[in-house]
C-alpha cells in the first residue's frame, strides 16, 4: 500500500495578518487544484499554526510520509538551517517516524522567470513596438523564439521537435516542462505514421486539426447515430461511448483524445481489461474535472506507448500537434534519425 503524503507550506510568519492570509490562500489553491485535504500550512514564528501544528493537523489525517515545500524565494540559513531542525524536532514530540522531503524554495524553480514577466508586463507593455517579418520567415522565426527557451533544459533531442510544435500552436510555454512520454512513443509513432495506420480521434475538432496531406485516415465516431443513442442509453459522455464502441479497432492504430477525460479513462480501462493494443495513445484532455487525474491514469501504463501532458492543460489542438509533429518527422524532416524506428 502507497503511503499517505501530507504537505506542509511552510512560511517564515508575520504580525501583518494579511502576508499570512497569503500563506493560506496558497494553501486552498493546492487543495482545490488536487482536490486533496493533505495541504496545510506552518509558520516558524509570529502566526498560527506552527511548523508542529500543521505537521500534528497532517498526522491526524492519517499522513506516513511529509513533503514540505518552503516559501521562501532563496537558499539561506532558514532552508538550510532553522527549518530542518524546527521539522525534526516537531516530527521527534510526535512519536512517530515520518519520512520528510524538503523541495526547493521558489528561487530555484524555472519557472521564476515568468513570475517576474508577469509582474513587469504592464509596465512594458507600451514599448513594445510592431517589427516586421517577412511572411516565409514567421513560423521560422518562431520556433528560434521557441529554441531559446527550451535551451539548457536538457530537453531529449528526439521530444523536441514534438514539444516545440505543441508550444508553438499553443503559445504556452508550460509545456515545456509538462509533456511526459513513453519510452516508445516516439518510435513506435513514427512506426504507426510511416505505415499510415488509422488516427482514431475523441473529438471532430482534433480530427478536423490532423495532416492528411501524406493520405494518413483519421476517423472519429463521436456524432454516429449509434454514439449519441448509446451514451444516452449508459449515462456516459459521447467521447466515452464512441471509444467503447470502437474496441479492438483501435488495435495497432494511433488514437488521439485531446478533449475528454471520459474518453482516456474508458480507454485506459479497456487497454487494462479487454487488451486494447493501440500503437501509440495520445492523451492530452484539457479541463479541470478529471483532466490530470485521468492522465496520471494513462501513466500507469507499461506495454502501451503513450505521450502525454501533467496538469488541466490539454485540448485539441495539442492532440492535433503531437500528431502532426510526428508525420512532419516522418514525411518531412530529412534531417530524422532512422534508428528511432
Amino acid at each position: 500500500m502507497k503511503n499517505k503524503k501530507g504537505f506542509l507550506v511552510i512560511a517564515h510568519g508575520s504580525r501583518k495578518k494579511e502576508a499570512n492570509e497569503q500563506v493560506f490562500t496558497l494553501v486552498k489553491k493546492l487543495r482545490d487544484y488536487f482536490q486533496s485535504d493533505m495541504f496545510e500550512a506552518g509558520f516558524m514564528e509570529l502566526a498560527a499554526p506552527s511548523i508542529k501544528e500543521g505537521i500534528e493537523t497532517l498526522i491526524k489525517k492519517g499522513m506516513d510520509r511529509l513533503i514540505v515545500s518552503p516559501f521562501f524565494l532563496l537558499t539561506g540559513m532558514h532552508y538550510s538551517k532553522d527549518v530542518p531542525a524546527l521539522l525534526k524536532e516537531a516530527i521527534e514530540e510526535t512519536g512517530k517516524e515520518i519520512k520528510v522531503k524538503m523541495l526547493e524554495p521558489l528561487g530555484m524553480h524555472p519557472d521564476i522567470f515568468d513570475l517576474f514577466k508577469e509582474m513587469v508586463y504592464e509596465d512594458v507593455a507600451d514599448q513594445l513596438e510592431f517589427k516586421h517579418v517577412p511572411p516565409s520567415k514567421i513560423e521560422e522565426r518562431s520556433m528560434e523564439i521557441i529554441e531559446n527557451y527550451l535551451d539548457g533544459n536538457n530537453i531529449d533531442p528526439y521530444q523536441k521537435p514534438i514539444i516545440k510544435r505543441v508550444i508553438h500552436t499553443t503559445g504556452d510555454l508550460d509545456f515545456l516542462r509538462n509533456m511526459v512520454f513513453h519510452e516508445e512513443a516516439i518510435s513506435e509513432g513514427l512506426k504507426a505514421i510511416s505505415a499510415k495506420k488509422i488516427i482514431y480521434t475523441d473529438v471532430t475538432m482534433v480530427q478536423a486539426g490532423i495532416n492528411r496531406r501524406f493520405g494518413h485516415e483519421v476517423r472519429c465516431v463521436i456524432n454516429s447515430p449509434e454514439v449519441i443513442k448509446g451514451a444516452e442509453v449508459e449515462s456516459l459522455t459521447k467521447a466515452a461511448f464512441a471509444i467503447k464502441t470502437l474496441g479492438h479497432r483501435l488495435d495497432g492504430n494511433i488514437v488521439a483524445i485531446g478533449n475528454a477525460p471520459t474518453a482516456l479513462i474508458t480507454l485506459v480501462d479497456m487497454i487494462k481489461k479487454e487488451h486494447i493494443k493501440p500503437a501509440l495513445l495520445v492523451g492530452v484532455p484539457v479541463g479541470f474535472v478529471n483532466a490530470k487525474e485521468s492522465k496520471e491514469y494513462l501513466r500507469t501504463l507499461k506495454e502501451i506507448p503513450y505521450i502525454t501532458n501533467r496538469g488541466h492543460k490539454g485540448g485539441s489542438g495539442v492532440a492535433a500537434a503531437i500528431v502532426n509533429a510526428l508525420i512532419k518527422i516522418e514525411f518531412m524532416d530529412n534531417s530524422k534519425v532512422d534508428n528511432l524506428r
